[in-house]
């Protein structure tokens, strides 16, 4: 390894740790009265305000906040009491199936003491909600929840559900064995977001892994390789595909937690399940994105204003009638549609599950930065 490459990889482990620091000292004051976090934080000309409360990023804090604990990260916030308070809202109109999938995530490392328990709900929270219509993204949480308390113990009736999450991600929702779709029901089938793509790879990795699942491996690395061959000149991940021909539809926005979050937890299960150090490595570069090699050269991390910035985005005019535009262009074109700086801008909000999902890519894994070298 050349003395270059070696600078590069202290580097990007020093930045992991400079994004687990922000996290955990940033996420009290997101923390509302009630212990739930908010939906979202804004930059104001009077300074930033926290806005809305959000019962799914609050289990996405846990989880990462578990993931924290269990490598002797310290932080200030009363995980006990906030388990807790998860746990008495099963029954809230507010959490759906895919979030209790994430609760059940959490749960397993935490534990597993309510595991039976929250799966009994989402066999319930099934009988009216059925999978067809949830999102990708979703069922993968669920099947990613049910893999991980089904290593500890038996699911009950989570079983069953399993296998049909299972079944859906590797047929109904995999045109030609590619890219998964949105849903599996139309219309919502058509333009899958990289986040539906990277927790399907995900799921499917932590089947392979702990069933030793030879098909669920076979098609996680087919979703990944996938994703690596249409990153963007910048090395960021795209946002919005056409699963029928696997190609990029709309790149933006660039989220920065695809970037410097959501690809590692995905990709770094892949290279456990398969070996493949590629994987874990493609995900390291998201690293340099957000420290300031993107499309406009900004570093994404503002510690004054306590935000790491939420994506780079077109600039804000009509920008659903715009997004939708683009997106319906891009079925008619094979290579997704860049646009230059001028018309981009910065997205200056954060929401709590950022930092969530931070704690949850980094924590016990912080050498893993150094993957991208080589």
């Amino acid at each position: 390894m050349s003395g270059e490459t070696d600078t590069a990889g202290v580097g990007r482990v020093e930045r992991v740790r400079e994004l687990e620091h922000f996290a955990l000292r940033r996420l009290p004051a997101l923390q509302l009265g009630d212990g739930m976090f908010c939906a979202e934080l804004q930059v104001t000309e009077g300074g930033a305000r926290v806005e809305g409360r959000s019962l799914r990023d609050t289990l996405v804090v846990v989880l990462g906040l578990l993931r924290a604990e269990e490598h002797g990260l310290e932080h200030e916030i009363h995980l006990g009491a906030l388990r807790s308070l998860v746990l008495s809202q099963l029954d809230s109109a507010a959490l759906d199936a895919g979030d209790l999938g994430l609760a059940l995530w959490g749960e397993s490392r935490g534990g597993g003491g309510a595991a039976h328990e929250l799966a009994a709900a989402l066999d319930r929270r099934l009988a009216d909600h059925q999978l067809d219509g949830l999102a990708s993204a979703e069922l993968a949480w669920i099947l990613t929840g049910l893999t991980e308390a089904g290593a500890r113990g038996d699911l009950g009736p989570g079983e069953r559900i399993l296998a049909r999450c299972r079944e859906q991600l590797l047929g109904r929702r995999r045109p030609r064995h590619g890219l998964v779709t949105h849903a599996a029901r139309a219309p919502r089938r058509r333009a899958p977001s990289f986040e539906d793509q990277i927790f399907a790879v995900l799921a499917l990795s932590q089947l392979a892994r702990i069933r030793d699942d030879s098909e669920a491996r076979e098609a996680a690395t087919g979703i990944a390789d996938l994703l690596i061959e249409h990153r963007l000149p910048s090395g960021a991940w795209p946002w919005l595909y056409d699963p029928w021909r696997a190609t990029v539809v709309d790149p933006y926005d660039l989220y920065t937690v695809n970037q410097d979050s959501l690809a590692m937890i995905a990709m770094h299960g892949l290279s456990e399940a398969t070996g493949e150090q590629r994987y874990r490595a493609a995900a390291v570069h998201g690293l340099d994105w957000s420290f300031g090699g993107n499309e406009l050269g900004v570093q994404m991390l503002d510690s004054e204003a306590g935000l790491i910035y939420r994506s780079i985005r077109r600039k804000q005019r009509f920008p659903g009638a715009r997004q939708a535009r683009n997106a319906a262009a891009g079925y008619l074109r094979a290579t997704a549609h860049l646009v230059p700086p001028e018309q981009l801008e910065v997205d200056r909000t954060m929401r709590p599950s950022h930092l969530g999902w931070l704690l949850e890519a980094w924590a016990g894994r912080e050498e893993r930065a150094r993957a991208g070298d080589g």
